[in-house]
């Protein structure tokens, strides 16, 4: 639902697919039931009868595998369909979905052509390894970009590291820590609003800047924890 939000707030029409049922509320996921792959792919199937995709953001997937055949239907559609993933690996709550990560994670990656994680995600997907380093060399593969979201780094809280081509561009906040509450479903706001600007044509750095001042405004829009759009 943050998803659609998101993606409605900035003026372009976003078709949602189930891939979990989830059993929560803003403060505790209970449970996930899971779709099938079928289920998956008949929803993908009746949005395609209705409309193009040429950005698809893909959330909470109970495996690498689901994503990577979600994609793989996606592309027999639209071969040229841009994938901004944000890998959903664990829920705050503590609730685990992709359990075991093998090295199927790079290949994935560099099927997609914005890759989301946030400052926990990226450690355990690169764990005791240089982070900045990984970074660098999976943004390297062609098309492939990594936007680091940094609301889990302790020692700068709120900055975000945009990588290309190797190279790393920061993002810092605009808003004090003061004034920043935490939000459910932060990160799949941010990762919405890059792909909402993303279909609206910026380039890559501008849609960056502006995802992120999204995501402040809805992080600073009250002290509870379900944001206004």
């Amino acid at each position: 639902m943050a998803d659609i939000k998101t993606l409605e707030a900035h003026g372009v029409y976003g078709y949602g697919v189930v891939t979990g049922l989830t059993i929560q509320n803003e403060r505790v996921i209970r449970r996930v039931e899971w779709r099938t792959v079928k289920e998956v792919y008949e929803q993908i199937d009746v949005c395609y009868e209705s409309a193009r995709f040429d950005w698809v953001k893909i959330g909470i997937t109970q495996s690498m595998e689901m994503a990577e055949a979600i994609i793989d239907h996606l592309r027999g559609y639209n071969p040229a369909v841009r994938i901004v993933l944000d890998p959903v690996i664990r829920a705050s709550s503590g609730q685990e979905f992709w359990g075991e990560l093998t090295n199927e994670w790079v290949s994935l990656a560099a099927r997609c052509f914005l890759i989301t994680p946030n400052w926990e995600e990226i450690g355990w997907l690169y764990s005791g390894e240089a982070i900045e380093a990984r970074c660098a060399e999976l943004s390297s593969l062609p098309g492939c970009h990594i936007y680091l979201k940094g609301g889990h780094n302790e020692e700068f809280p709120g900055r975000d590291y945009l990588w290309s081509d190797g190279e790393v561009e920061v993002l810092d906040p605009m808003v004090s820590s003061g004034e920043v509450y935490p939000k459910h479903g932060s990160g799949c706001v941010l990762s919405s609003a890059l792909t909402a600007n993303l279909a609206l044509g910026y380039p890559l750095p501008i849609a960056a800047e502006r995802a992120k001042r999204y995501v402040e405004r809805f992080l600073t829009s009250n002290k509870t924890l379900l944001g206004w759009h």
